[in-house]
C-alpha cells in the first residue's frame, strides 16, 4: 500500500495510515506533531486531516475502529467526509461485499456510525450521523454572541449543536468568502467555546436546498464537510426552513442530507482514491523522532 493513501471527498482530502498494511509513518500511537507534519501542504504528505486505521481486522459482523485527527494534530470524534473516505477504502482493500451495497459499522471515538456504499464506481457512500444535540435546552434556539474587531458583525446570531464534535450554525441572507475569512476564525475560538467549533455558515436557497460555506476550527476554509452539511440541515429543519430531504451545496460539491422524524441524520455524497504515497527516509526519520505523547520531537524535549 506504501505509507499512505490519500482520499478526498467534495475537495475535502485525507491521509489514510493503515497500521495493518506495514506502514511505519506513525507507528502504533500518532503524535499530534507527527500528524501535523505530515498534514503540512509543505513539509509533510498534505491534507486536511488524517485517519489511523483499521486498527483491528475488517470484517463482517464488527466493527472497523478508526481514529481521526485533524491537520493542527488534535484528535477528532467525527468526521462525515472522513467516515465516506474510510469507509470506501474498506470496501475497496478488505472485505468485497461491502462494495455491494451491505450495511456495516466504523468506530470511532465518538461512538459507532453505520455506512454504506451504495455505488461502488462512484464512489457514493452513505452515512448515518445520528442525531444532533443542540446546546440550548434541546432546541435550535439563537444565541447572540458579541464579537469585537470583526467590522459590521459586532453582534451575530448563531445555533450552537455537536454532532459528533461541536458545531455552530450562521444562518445569513448572503455569504461569500470574504464573510467566512472575517467571521469564521472569530466564532471558531470564541471564548464561549474553549473547545473551539466548526462554524457554517448557511443560505436557505429553498425548502430542499441549502448553501453552505464551512470554517473547521483546525482547518480553516475547507471546500466541504459532511458533518457540518449534516449540522446545517439540522439546524435548519428544526426552525422549519427546510423539508427532510436537503441538498447542501458546497464549494466543492454536493451532499444529500435526510432528516429523519425522529431526528436521525443521514448523507450521502461521493469520495475517491487520489494517490497511494511513499514517504522518504528523512521524513520518516523525522516523523519518528516525535514521542506518542510529547508536543515536540524527542530530540528537542527540554529545549
Amino acid at each position: 500500500m506504501g505509507d499512505f493513501v490519500k482520499y478526498q471527498a467534495l475537495g475535502n482530502d485525507y491521509l489514510i495510515v493503515d497500521p495493518r498494511c506495514g506502514s511505519t509513518a506513525l507507528g502504533t500511537e500518532p503524535a499530534p506533531g507527527a500528524v501535523r507534519l505530515l498534514c503540512d501542504r509543505h513539509l509533510g504528505a498534505g491534507a486536511d486531516g488524517l485517519l489511523f486505521g483499521p486498527l483491528d481486522a475488517p470484517r463482517p459482523g464488527a466493527a472497523a475502529a478508526l481514529r481521526i485527527f485533524n491537520a493542527d494534530g488534535s484528535e477528532c470524534g467525527m468526521s462525515g467526509n472522513g467516515l465516506r473516505m474510510f469507509a470506501l477504502y474498506l470496501g475497496e482493500h478488505y472485505v468485497r461485499e461491502w462494495r455491494t451495497g451491505t450495511p456495516f459499522t466504523v468506530r470511532t471515538p465518538s461512538g459507532e456510525a453505520e455506512v454504506r456504499i451504495t455505488d461502488i464506481a462512484d464512489g457514493r457512500v452513505c452515512v448515518d450521523m445520528g442525531r444532533a444535540r443542540f446546546a440550548a435546552g434541546g432546541g435550535a434556539a439563537t444565541t447572540v454572541v458579541p464579537l469585537a474587531g470583526t467590522g459590521p458583525d459586532a453582534e451575530v446570531s448563531v445555533t450552537d449543536l455537536h454532532l459528533g464534535v461541536p458545531h455552530t450554525v450562521v444562518l445569513r441572507d448572503t455569504i461569500d468568502g470574504e464573510l467566512v475569512r472575517r467571521l469564521g476564525p472569530a466564532l471558531a475560538w470564541h471564548p464561549r467555546r474553549p473547545e473551539g467549533t466548526n462554524v457554517e455558515f448557511v443560505r436557505v436557497h429553498d425548502d430542499r436546498t441549502l448553501d453552505i460555506a464551512v470554517w473547521e476550527r483546525a482547518a480553516g476554509a475547507v471546500p466541504a464537510s459532511g458533518s457540518g452539511a449534516c449540522a446545517a440541515a439540522a439546524v435548519a429543519r428544526a426552525r422549519g426552513l427546510v423539508g427532510p430531504e436537503v441538498t447542501a451545496r458546497m464549494p466543492g460539491g454536493e451532499v444529500e442530507v435526510s432528516v429523519a422524524g425522529d431526528g436521525r441524520i443521514s448523507s450521502v455524497g461521493t469520495a475517491r482514491e487520489v494517490m497511494t504515497g511513499a514517504l522518504s527516509r528523512s521524513l520518516l526519520k523525522e516523523l519518528a523522532q516525535w514521542g506518542s505523547t510529547s508536543d515536540e520531537p524527542s530530540g528537542r524535549r527540554g529545549t
